[in-house]
């Protein structure tokens, strides 16, 4: 009989302390899946953060005014040992590709490659003989360009090939242009970038434009 009534009180013990064993591993067990859904949320929001940063990420248009130059110039040789007969041309004059622009006296003729502008003439007298050193110096008006300063804090944002857009206010016209040209070394702290774009035959090289890249 005595070991019956200490037999029940040691049965009753143990099954409490397993009921207090269960109730402590359910609550290590709510604690770590709470600190594991609070990691989780935090990754969560973290990466909505950087998707939504990427989505506002801001565009920065940066401007210039720029005069408008030839994208192609270049000094077109006399024939050496010929002698000159005749001009046909003045400087700052425009003419076609095929037009005369000067005459050799064995009756042969310099013409303009292409439709462009004749901004020098460095000739012998008439009647002279042509050297090495004579040119005529011709621009192109077909292709234009325009150069403009881009900060060196930007600079990185910017490829070739992208587009910016040319306003040419004395003409009340906009043009699409695009980058063809980014220095790599800067001066104060600004990078050289040319934009070259097609002319339809309204502008006039020295005209003033204003030029938008957006990055």
């Amino acid at each position: 009989m005595k070991h019956k009534k200490i037999f029940i009180p040691l049965i009753i013990i143990i099954m409490i302390a397993v009921v207090c064993c269960i109730k402590i591993s359910k609550a290590n067990n709510s604690e770590e899946d709470f600190q594991n859904e609070k990691f989780d949320k935090g990754t969560t929001e973290f990466g909505q953060k950087n998707i939504s940063a990427k989505k506002g990420a801001r565009t920065t248009t940066i401007s210039n005014t720029c005069e408008i130059k030839s994208a192609l110039s270049e000094d077109v040789e006399l024939h050496a040992t010929y002698y000159l007969e005749k001009v046909y041309v003045e400087e700052n004059q425009y003419v076609k590709k095929g037009d005369k622009i000067l005459e050799y006296t064995n009756g042969k003729y310099l013409k303009a490659p292409y439709d462009c502008y004749v901004i020098e003439l460095n000739l012998p007298e008439l009647e002279g003989k042509c050297l090495n050193s004579n040119y005529v110096k011709i621009e192109s008006k077909k292709m234009l360009s325009v150069s403009m300063k881009v900060d060196e804090s930007q600079i990185n944002r910017l490829n070739l090939g992208q587009e910016a857009k040319i306003t040419v206010s004395a003409i009340g016209k906009t043009y699409t242009g695009y980058v063809t040209h980014i220095g790599s070394i800067a001066s104060n702290g600004k990078f050289d970038v040319t934009i070259e774009f097609e002319n339809d035959g309204d502008i006039k090289s020295g005209m003033t434009s204003n030029v938008e890249l957006t990055i």
